[in-house]
């Protein structure tokens, strides 16, 4: 391989990388940034530790109860979780007396 055609197929790779770097930077840019990190998803394992519950139980309510805890499923296969449903849940299991006074 001839020196000149090294110095072309290297900035070709250099080029590629930076345009793939651009592109990368352009795609978080579109995402809004409330949904990058203020409302973050947990997989079932981390959801279940963030309730309490083991995660046989978490899978038990997701199928017997869907509307209990919403979920997203990604890639058809994977479950996750918003931090905000789980917060809502939890709020919601909050166990007060006659006079709506928490116990």
């Amino acid at each position: 391989m001839s020196q000149a055609s090294s110095r072309s197929t290297r900035a070709s790779l250099k080029y590629r990388r930076n345009r793939d770097a651009i592109r990368r930077a352009q795609i978080v840019q579109a995402i809004p940034a409330y949904s990058v990190n203020s409302d973050p998803l947990l997989n079932a394992i981390e959801a279940a530790a963030y309730l309490s519950v083991s995660y046989r139980t978490l899978e038990k309510w997701r199928s017997t109860h869907p509307d209990r805890l919403s979920f997203v499923k990604i890639g058809g296969r994977s479950v996750r979780y918003r931090r905000s449903v789980l917060d809502t849940y939890i709020s919601g299991q909050a166990v007060t007396d006659g006079r709506g006074v928490a116990k």
